[in-house]
């Protein structure tokens, strides 16, 4: 017998007849009874779906639950949209790192806030300080934005650099739904420019200048002839929402809007909201000669003549500016005049601070490296 397989046979195998199955009557209605107890049950149970809660409002203590999810199409449950999501979200983030202080409604009344010399910001009143719009308007998300990341110096508003991006602008939404009238009246904000800084902020022609512009913008009232309130007349007030304020010391801690040139330029044209006005583009621009002569009782006659060589860069008066000068020109002078307040304002800050105004009187008592050692920042 030979071990060798035989080979395979080429013809290919023809297919029989294939055999089928006769549907009958019996066969075909279970299928139809089982299809349609199927559809019964899924329409029954469609038609006892729970629909999903509306968005939680602000002074709601309890988060949304949703018992089961249903897929819709877009727009058939306006209930259910992206702010709705960011909101909810930003509740969560609002009850972690905000209540304590603001409050469970978003009024400034947190178990914290009696503790506090500056309050809270009362959020339902839509009234904020640090704006990039101008003073009758409602700030950008953006201006909320920057005040959750850098925070507030010297209050308690802590900065949130390693907060989460989506958790920033979650929280956001959630602190515009404190205020009914936002979407109303946001479409009224009006957006302060503020150019980029030149270069030459240091230069001593440019802070000569601002020391003009500071004396005739009146600066001096409230800040004082030298920036620490010598000389003001007005040293204390009331803000918008009852709290006692004080102006600010130039020379001492950081700007609260924030100390980069942009910072200062943006804070006095678009002013602190019940505290400081704005100072819009004509009004910088009307820095004239006459009026600093006027202003010459502010300051010693010895700063007064050396400050003579900077005047002959103003108009003689305001007169020339607002009927001689075309608009580009006054907006010209009025962002040139800025800038040099700017530049003066940064001139007063300084990174040390004397044993005196650490210590007081107590600084005579000390000689040597210890008052060295007590004046260092």
């Amino acid at each position: 017998m030979s071990l060798n397989a035989p080979p395979p046979d080429p013809t290919p195998r023809q297919p029989g007849p294939r055999r089928t199955r006769p549907r009958t009557a019996a066969t075909i209605a279970p299928l139809l009874a089982g299809v349609a107890l199927l559809a019964l049950l899924h329409g029954g149970a469609r038609a006892q779906q729970p629909a999903a809660p509306a968005a939680a409002s602000p002074s709601d203590p309890k988060p949304l639950v949703y018992p089961k999810w249903e897929t819709v199409p877009p727009g058939d449950y306006l209930g259910y949209n992206q702010r709705a999501s960011l909101i909810q979200r930003g509740r969560g983030v609002y009850l972690k790192y905000c209540v304590g202080c603001h409050g469970p409604n978003g009024d400034g009344k947190g178990v914290a806030a009696a503790r506090l010399i500056t309050k809270p910001r009362d959020f339902t009143s839509g009234v904020f300080k640090f704006r990039s719009t101008d003073s009758g308007s409602l700030p950008l998300e953006s201006d909320l934005y920057r005040t959750i990341t850098r925070g507030l110096s010297r209050v308690s508003m802590p900065a949130f650099p390693l907060m989460p991006e989506t958790e920033k602008l979650a929280v956001i939404e959630y602190v515009k739904s404190f205020y009914p009238r936002w979407d109303d009246e946001k479409d009224q904000r009006a957006v302060v420019p503020v150019p980029r800084a030149p270069a030459d902020l240091k230069d001593p022609a440019r802070i000569a200048r601002g020391r003009v512009v500071y004396l005739e913008m009146q600066c001096s009232q409230c800040h004082g002839v030298d920036g620490r309130g010598a000389g003001a007349t007005r040293t204390e007030y009331i803000d918008a929402w009852g709290n006692e304020q004080k102006p600010f010391n130039f020379t001492r801690g950081s700007l609260k809007g924030g100390d980069d040139p942009e910072d200062i330029y943006r804070t006095f044209h678009t002013g602190l909201r019940s505290i400081m006005p704005a100072y819009d583009g004509d009004t910088m621009a009307g820095a004239s000669r006459q009026g600093f002569n006027e202003r010459k009782v502010a300051i010693p006659d010895e700063e007064f003549n050396r400050l003579q060589a900077a005047l002959t860069d103003f108009p003689a008066t305001p007169d020339l500016v607002y009927e001689k000068m075309s608009e580009a020109e006054r907006l010209g002078l009025a962002q040139r005049n800025s800038w040099d307040l700017v530049a003066y304002i940064q001139s007063l800050r300084t990174r040390t601070t004397t044993a005196h105004a650490v210590l007081g009187d107590r600084a005579a008592d000390l000689t040597g490296p210890a008052a060295d050692a007590a004046g260092q920042k």
